[in-house]
């Protein structure tokens, strides 16, 4: 299995020991945490560590695919992608992303989410990939939007994050739309 992957300005990785670090440090920003309900807080790094230890086994096991996001440049890491939930059977996935806040606007998600996209279709030969997103976090629906997903439904308070209740609204993406 590919363990790089690579665009012109970042590459896609196996997350280290060494990130936990930067994943528990990131993980303090609300800015950053604010609708990913993946990161729960507190994120410190003793939990940052069983995290990427698991993310190294779901890889080896092809559960999931958790990769760093790294500026290919300077090999920093600005942000962490994911593929949860594959089913093998109906070749689908679900796809998640956050990047460090001092990234936001750069076009790096835009990328990152592309090679993710390519990754999934073409090596993995997934027919189908969504993305799971909070309603009030317009900036993930304009982005997922732009890459040609489509709203597929609103799963009404869904969510239970941060003291609140959110819908989960649902996008999705078919290999045959990838492609065109």
């Amino acid at each position: 299995m590919t363990t790089y992957i690579k665009s012109k300005k970042i590459g896609l990785r196996k997350l280290k020991s060494s990130d936990a670090s930067f994943i528990s440090n990131s993980a303090k920003n609300k800015d950053v945490t604010r609708y990913t309900h993946i990161i729960q807080q507190p994120f410190n790094l003793v939990r940052a560590k069983k995290f990427i230890k698991k993310t190294q086994q779901d890889i080896k096991e092809k559960m999931a695919y958790e990769f760093g996001i790294e500026l290919r440049e300077k090999k920093e890491l600005i942000g962490t992608i994911n593929f949860l939930n594959i089913n093998k059977k109906n070749k689908n996935s679900e796809i998640g992303i956050w990047i460090s806040k001092e990234y936001w606007g750069q076009g790096l998600a835009k990328e990152a989410l592309n090679l993710m996209l390519k990754f999934g279709f073409e090596k993995l030969k997934l027919e189908r990939i969504q993305a799971r997103v909070l309603h009030r976090n317009i900036l993930a629906q304009n982005l997922f939007k732009k890459l040609g997903f489509k709203l597929e439904g609103k799963l009404r308070r869904k969510t239970y994050f941060k003291n609140k209740w959110y819908d989960d609204l649902v996008y999705g993406i078919l290999r045959k739309e990838y492609l065109k």
